[in-house]
This record gives structure tokens, sequence and C-alpha cells, in this order.
């Protein structure tokens, strides 16, 4: 699988063209009122990116076949959300090293605690290809849907929309350099304010209620773990707005985190802005 994340402390889970997919939910009943949204995937012979309201689930870069799962309770809001897929012609040395045609494919499914994703309720679904042309558009395909019900989550309710302007940017930025040198502090108390709406949010929008002192712990091993480690690395930044405007993701060129320690350690950035003030929410 070639989504990964990268766990810290606390479960870090760590754009668009407009033209809509014909493809419509399957009419499917009934529709559960609660649960967690996975989105699996697979792609052979073709080469597929894939996002969730901007949230990128698998990115364009490996010419490998793969299959996949992501969880998306943290990225699903009220309203319309759309799932967004990119496929592109693969390079072959030789084309008689191709032995089936090329071909994917994303589902999202609702599963329920204890099921594997094949046993939910599958809500939408993608396949390609529909006919015999087997040479891909190369076009975003963005599929809108409404969910059936929203994960427990006071983001959707708090965040305000980023205008993504000059001040702005060196606002969120400053935020983050505030946030590595918290870090670099190793000293709870000072990290855990930063990241505390975070923590309570996301854990709430998978059902499990916040355990401060599990979370203490953690933090002290994270601490423990990377130390005074974490380095903020602003060249080449890529803001990206998700979410209907209401997450900031701070990335380099390639996606990955701008905020890393040691041990191969990283912390996502994706920002919001509640009641002025720059948070880390996801």
């Amino acid at each position: 699988q070639e989504h990964k994340m990268i766990r810290i402390f606390i479960g870090f889970l760590l754009c668009f063209t407009f033209s809509l997919a014909s493809e419509e939910p399957l009419p499917k009943k009934p529709i559960a009122t609660s649960g967690y949204y996975i989105v699996t995937y697979k792609n052979y012979d073709v080469n597929m990116e894939l996002s969730v309201n901007g949230y990128v689930i698998k990115d364009g870069a490996s010419n490998e076949d793969s299959s996949g799962q992501a969880d998306i309770n943290y990225w699903i809001m009220p309203g319309k959300n759309i799932i967004s897929v990119r496929l592109s012609e693969r390079k072959q040395m030789k084309k008689s090293e191709i032995e089936f045609s090329p071909k994917a494919s994303y589902d999202l499914v609702i599963g329920q605690a204890g099921q594997f994703p094949d046993e939910g309720e599958k809500f939408l679904n993608f396949e390609w290809p529909k006919d015999n042309n087997t040479t891909p558009s190369k076009e975003w395909i963005h599929l809108e849907f409404v969910p059936p019900f929203i994960p427990p989550s006071k983001l959707w309710e708090k965040a305000e929309k980023i205008e993504l302007t000059a001040n702005a940017k060196e606002a969120a930025m400053k935020f983050s350099e505030e946030l590595t040198k918290a870090l670099n502090t190793k000293d709870p108390k000072k990290i855990e304010p930063l990241i505390h709406f975070r923590t309570k949010d996301t854990s709430e929008s998978r059902y499990y209620p916040m355990n401060e002192e599990k979370e203490k712990k953690e933090l002290k091993n994270m601490i423990k773990a990377i130390g005074s480690s974490w380095k903020l690395n602003k060249k080449d930044v890529v803001y990206s707005l998700l979410c209907d405007n209401k997450i900031l993701n701070i990335s380099d060129k390639k996606g990955n985190s701008i905020l890393k320690g040691k041990n191969g350690a990283e912390i996502p950035l994706y920002l919001s802005l509640v009641e002025g003030k720059w948070i880390i929410s996801r």
C-alpha cells in the first residue's frame, strides 16, 4: 500500500479542474447513520491520483501497480464533498510486458467498528475504463456527494474560510515557527495547548473520546524519542486549501511535510483559523 502515514504521539494521519464524473451514488439502502468513511482503491498499468476534498490519498508519482485504503473521517464535512481522481498513461519499456488491460477503481465505503472495508456499505463507486477505450484522458474527474452523516467534529462550525493572501501565508508560517519552537523546548506545557484542538477533535471524529492521561503519556514518549531535533524547511513551500477552504496545508513541492525531526518523524501541517487564531486542526 502506497498510502503511508507516520504516527506522531497523537496519531497524525498524515488543484482542482472542475468537471463532474458521470458516476452517481449507488442506490443502496438503508444508508448508515454513523461509522467510518473509507476509500479503497486499486490501479493496474495506469497511474492514479486520488484525493478527497483536497486531501491527497494517493499521488501519481509511482509507476507501480497498487491497491490501498484510507480512513477519511477527518476530511468529511457538512454539505457538498468531492472525490477527485486523475488517471495518466504509464510509460512502458515494452508493450509486450503488459499482461492485462489498464484499469483503475475506487470505492467509498461506510464501515463499522470491527469490520473489514469490504464488509462495509458501499456508498460510491468509480471504475475505469467504461468501454474499450483504455487511453486515460489525463483530466481530473470530480464526483460530488453529500454524506448521509457527518462524523463528530467541532471544526466545521468553528473554522473560518481562509483567503490565501500574502498576509495569511505569513501568519500561518509564523504559527508553524511557533509550533516548531515549542516542540524543541521539550516542555509538554508549551506543546499541548498548540495541539489540543486537533487531539480532541480528531479523537471524537473517530468515536474515541480524548483520554488526557494517555495523550500526556504519548506526548512524553514523543519528546523522549525526537527531542529537540524538529526543523522547519521553508524552502519551496506550497500552500494548499482543503475542505471548502477551511483547512490550509503547508508542504513542500512533493506534498511532504516541511516540519521534520529525527528518526523519520514528521508532522503534517494542516492548519485552520478559529476565532482569528491559527491552530493545527488535522
